[in-house]
């Protein structure tokens, strides 16, 4: 069962009123030791958390066995590409703002696709999925000695799980999306190197694939997105090596967001 706004009252006793207890004390829950559980919850086939990277590959499945019906999402998919590419433009430019604004619009059209593709029943699992993993999460963490910080940490991915919910309960499938997937990001993140090293595997298969799909005739415009996926690859590689894992997520998501630009363009372009 999980428990949502009474966790930040439960903590608060933790911290203020342990050496009141008489009963027998829980092993405290520090960075580390949550980092391994988060990873294991993460990995957990009963848990299922959702990720972007996962619903896309789904979608990219979906509609190359399907013969018809399918393009609103090819529209959406297209647009997310072109979006992502002005973005790295953006950045490299210099213009972060404008970057920034260009990325959400790519995530947006990529978030639609997936609602196109694949229905509001995999913005059902989705939900599920983030609300089973804060579910292990905060069943870890109860009663136990834990760092206020960590508890706030905690209690913001309990907030991401109910605004899901609340969504999905509205039929806005969209935002339910948006919020079940960044609760899911959130317990990953409990973990940044777990995080980091996950990205950089995922980041090396979309780019082989990448190349894979463009073969011996990339256009211009794929030929320019697989070099910066490249270079963003290495970036992410010595930024984790230096032991800076979100900047090695940073990187590596951009280099991810390139990839699959062009493997969603390649099977979605009809002919």
């Amino acid at each position: 069962m999980r428990f949502r706004g009474p966790i930040l009252v439960a903590l608060a006793i933790t911290f203020l009123g342990c050496e009141q207890s008489t009963g027998p004390t829980l092993d405290a829950v520090d960075d580390a030791s949550l980092a391994q559980f988060a990873e294991h919850v993460s990995e957990a086939s009963d848990v299922r958390l959702p990720s972007l990277g996962a619903l896309l590959r789904t979608s990219r499945e979906t509609i190359q066995a399907m013969d018809e019906g399918t393009t609103a999402a090819v529209r959406h998919f297209h647009a997310a590409r072109r979006f992502a590419m002005a973005a790295e433009d953006s950045l490299e430019a210099g213009n972060e703002d404008a970057a920034k604004r260009l990325s959400n619009r790519s995530y947006g059209h990529a978030l639609q696709g997936i609602l196109a593709t694949l229905g509001p029943d995999a913005v059902t699992e989705a939900v599920a999925g983030s609300a089973a993993g804060l579910a292990r999460i905060q069943g870890r963490i109860e009663g136990r000695d834990v760092a206020e910080r960590i508890a706030a940490r905690v209690e913001r991915i309990a907030e991401r799980v109910e605004k899901a919910e609340a969504k999905l309960a509205a039929g806005e499938a969209v935002a339910a999306l948006h919020h079940a997937l960044g609760a899911a990001k959130a317990v990953r993140h409990l973990s940044p190197q777990y995080v980091a090293r996950k990205s950089i595997k995922h980041a090396t298969r979309s780019l082989r694939a990448g190349i894979q799909a463009v073969g011996d005739g990339p256009t211009e415009e794929e030929a320019q997105a697989l070099r910066r996926a490249r270079r963003l690859l290495n970036v992410a590689k010595k930024k984790l090596d230096a032991g800076h894992p979100r900047r090695s997520v940073e990187a590596a998501a951009r280099s991810i967001r390139l990839s699959a630009g062009v493997i969603r363009g390649r099977s979605t372009d009809s002919g």
